[in-house]
């Protein structure tokens, strides 16, 4: 990829994030302001970096004797700039999730466990990247839906529901936006498909088996295991009955995962999460911990604002 598709890709970064920005759907959310400012901070690294490169390109032959300095300022401001674009991701994600205060922190929860089955299953460091950022963007198309619809408790009516179910087409379109490099190209596609099922009843697009992306179908498993086992406005399902409102117990999760092997979920991701059951429970017992650290910190801020 040459430079200029590498700017012109930040740059459009830029512009959807400013986008999002000036809907003023978030100006009354706490994190509008640490936003803003790492908006702020990411274009300042972009600025930076342009001149740096600018400068190598111009006076390279002038500059040899400095080549390695040179190269080791330039790598530590791309290794800046993809450590702002993460920032942003994830602050992003974390936006999403704010318009919904009982699903927050489900997003990071949702990555976290899909990183860990794929590390499991051997990927590559380019298709954990994939992993990373889709599951952090997998929900940002809710941003196009109502909040009526989002934050409605209990069970949606059927027009409701496929209100819904058009936030992974939102989420395809509004990834798709960005010029992303090579590497990162299948995100779009990749988070759309995380509601996919292996018998093809899932949607958006009704794909089957290997018509799914692989990285999909682990989302598939994160997503559903964060909602089993975290507090939700609806009731959980076990395919034949109304469950609980709360989260459920590991055994049951698991179970239930086991139940949908083959027909929702694919086979060789839930004989990972079956597997290394221990391990995945000892990932969801510290992320508990750290969305109740949160929430804690979260009140205080309350009661000190009220």
């Amino acid at each position: 990829m040459n430079k200029q598709t590498i700017f012109q890709s930040e740059e459009e970064i830029i512009i959807v994030a400013e986008h999002i920005l000036q809907v003023g759907e978030y100006d009354e959310s706490p994190l509008i302001k640490p936003f803003k400012k790492l908006l702020h901070s990411y274009k300042k690294i972009l600025r930076q970096l342009k001149r740096a490169i600018k400068l190598s390109d111009k006076q390279q032959a002038r500059l040899n004797e400095l080549n390695e300095t040179l190269e080791g300022e330039n790598y530590e401001l791309v290794l800046a700039l993809g450590q702002a674009f993460e920032s942003f991701v994830r602050a992003l994600s974390t936006a999403v999730d704010a318009k919904h205060p009982l699903t927050a922190g489900h997003s990071d929860r949702v990555t976290e466990y899909s990183l860990f089955l794929g590390n499991s299953l051997g990927l590559s460091e380019d298709e954990l990247e994939v992993v990373k950022y889709s599951a952090l963007l997998h929900d940002i198309g809710k941003i196009g839906v109502p909040d009526a619809v989002l934050t409605k408790k209990g069970r949606f009516t059927e027009e409701e529901r496929l209100i819904m179910n058009n936030h992974s087409m939102w989420t395809y379109k509004i990834i798709q936006n960005i010029n992303l490099p090579k590497t990162l190209k299948s995100i779009p596609k990749v988070a759309a498909c995380h509601h996919e099922k292996m018998d093809g009843t899932g949607y958006p697009y009704g794909l089957s088996d290997k018509k799914i992306p692989f990285i999909s179908k682990i989302l598939a498993v994160g997503d559903v295991f964060d909602a089993l086992t975290s507090r939700r406005d609806y009731p959980k399902y076990d395919g034949k009955h109304d469950l609980s409102y709360d989260p459920m117990s590991m055994d049951r999760a698991f179970s239930i995962l086991k139940k949908g092997t083959g027909d929702h979920f694919d086979p060789e991701i839930t004989e990972i999460a079956l597997k290394e059951r221990g391990c995945f429970e000892d990932l969801w017992k510290k992320l508990y911990q750290e969305n109740v650290n949160t929430q804690k910190t979260d009140d205080k801020f309350k009661i000190r604002s009220a």
